[in-house]
C-alpha cells in the first residue's frame, strides 16, 4: 500500500507549525522568517509534496476576492525620457495597461522612477515600505544591467522589455521580428523597393537586433532590391547626422524604417537632398507626429499581458530570478495612413 499523498497539515503536523505557515513558507512569503522557509521547503522537497492544483486555483480566487491592502502590492518601476519624448507616451499607453489589468485582477498598483543614484538608493526600502510583492520592470532609457538595483530574491519579477540584459527574467515584449515584417510588406505593396532601417547601436541591442534580422529577410525573398541597414556606432543613444548623410547618398532608400526617437537625427539628415529624392519616414513605435503610417506596438496589450505574468507567478509563490526564463510576445499592427509612393526614377536606381 502506498504512503499517504503529504499534505500541509501533514507538513504542519511534522514541523510543531500551523498549515497556514506551511502555506505561506511554500509561497516564500516574507510573513515567515527565512530560516523557517527554508526549513519548511527543504521538508517538502523530502516528502515529494505537490500542491493539489484545484484547491491552489481556489485559494487563489479567495485571496483575489479579498479586501485590498492599504499599501500597493504590484509596482512598476522605470525611467521617463526628458519632456515631450515620444518615447514617455509609449511608458504612459503600457502603465494604463499595467494598472487597469492589475485592479481587475484585485491588486493595488503603483509606479516608482528610478531616475538617479539617490532614488536607486532608496528603492529598497521605499519597495519594503509600500509591502511591494511583485515588480514589473518598464522599458528604460537605455540597455540595462540591473543586478544590483534590489535584492531580487525577495520579489516577484517581470521584465515589459528586453532591454534589461541582466538578471534575465520572464519577459514580455514586442514581436520585434514580425513587426518589422509586417512594415516592410507594407511598404512594398505601396511600391517601394529601396526599404532602408536606421538605427541605434543601443536600439538594435535591445531589440535583440531582430529589426536588423526582420528587414533582411525580407530583402532576401520579400521582392525587393536590398538596402545596407544603417546601424549608429557604439554606445550612443542618438545616431550622428553626418553618418547617416554619407549612408543616404550611397544606399539611397525611397523609405527608412526607423524608432520615433530617430526623427530628428533623419529629418536633419535629408533635408540636403532636393525634395524629389527625400525617403519618406516611418516609424516602429506609432503614433507618429508628423502622421505618418507605423507599427503600433500596443504598449497597453504589452502591460496587461505583463501583469497576468507576474499574478501568476504570485500566486504560485515563484520569487527571484528563474532559472529558466521565458518570453511572451505581442504581436504589432501596421498603422495606415497618407503615403505617397516613389515616382522619381533616380530612386529607385541600385
Amino acid at each position: 500500500m502506498s504512503a499517504p499523498r503529504p499534505t500541509l497539515r501533514s507538513l504542519a503536523a511534522k514541523l510543531g507549525v500551523s498549515p497556514m505557515t506551511v502555506s505561506l513558507a511554500l509561497r516564500n512569503s516574507h510573513e515567515v522568517s527565512a530560516k523557517t522557509r527554508r526549513r519548511i521547503q527543504r521538508l517538502a522537497r523530502t516528502e515529494g509534496y505537490r500542491p493539489d492544483p484545484t484547491i491552489s486555483k481556489l485559494m487563489h480566487h479567495l485571496r483575489l476576492r479579498a479586501p485590498k491592502r492599504s499599501a500597493a502590492n504590484i509596482c512598476a518601476i522605470g525611467q521617463r525620457d526628458p519632456p515631450h519624448s515620444q518615447w514617455n507616451g509609449f511608458i504612459e499607453r503600457m502603465i494604463t495597461g499595467m494598472r487597469h489589468r492589475a485592479e481587475a485582477l484585485g491588486y493595488a498598483f503603483s509606479t516608482i522612477e528610478i531616475e538617479n543614484d539617490e532614488s536607486r538608493a532608496t528603492l529598497p526600502r521605499v519597495l519594503h515600505s509600500r509591502g511591494i510583492d511583485g515588480l514589473a520592470i518598464l522599458p528604460p532609457r537605455r540597455v540595462s544591467d540591473f543586478r544590483d538595483l534590489v535584492d531580487w530574491r525577495e520579489f516577484s519579477t517581470v521584465a515589459a522589455t528586453s532591454a534589461v540584459v541582466a538578471p534575465v527574467f520572464h519577459r514580455v515584449m514586442p514581436n520585434h521580428f514580425d513587426n518589422m515584417l509586417t512594415a516592410c510588406q507594407a511598404l512594398t505593396a505601396a511600391g517601394f523597393r529601396r526599404i532602408g532601417l536606421a538605427v541605434s547601436s543601443d536600439f538594435n541591442r535591445r531589440v535583440l537586433y531582430r529589426w536588423t534580422g526582420g528587414i533582411a529577410w525580407h530583402h532576401e525573398f520579400g521582392g525587393t532590391t536590398a538596402v545596407r541597414t544603417f546601424v549608429g556606432r557604439q554606445d550612443v543613444r542618438i545616431i550622428d547626422v553626418d553618418p547617416l548623410r554619407k549612408w543616404l547618398t550611397r544606399e539611397k532608400p525611397d523609405a527608412i524604417i526607423s524608432d520615433i526617437n530617430e526623427r530628428p537625427a533623419l529629418s536633419a539628415a535629408i533635408a540636403h537632398l532636393p525634395a524629389r529624392r527625400r525617403p519618406q519616414l516611418f516609424h516602429m513605435s506609432w503614433p507618429d507626429p508628423a502622421g505618418e503610417p507605423g507599427i503600433d506596438q500596443r504598449p497597453e496589450q504589452l502591460g496587461s499581458v505583463a501583469i497576468e505574468v507576474l499574478a501568476g507567478m504570485l500566486a504560485r509563490g515563484e520569487k527571484g530570478v528563474p532559472d529558466l526564463p521565458s518570453s511572451s510576445m505581442v504581436d504589432g499592427r501596421w498603422m495606415s495612413g497618407q503615403i505617397t509612393p516613389p515616382s522619381a526614377p533616380d530612386l529607385v536606381r541600385p
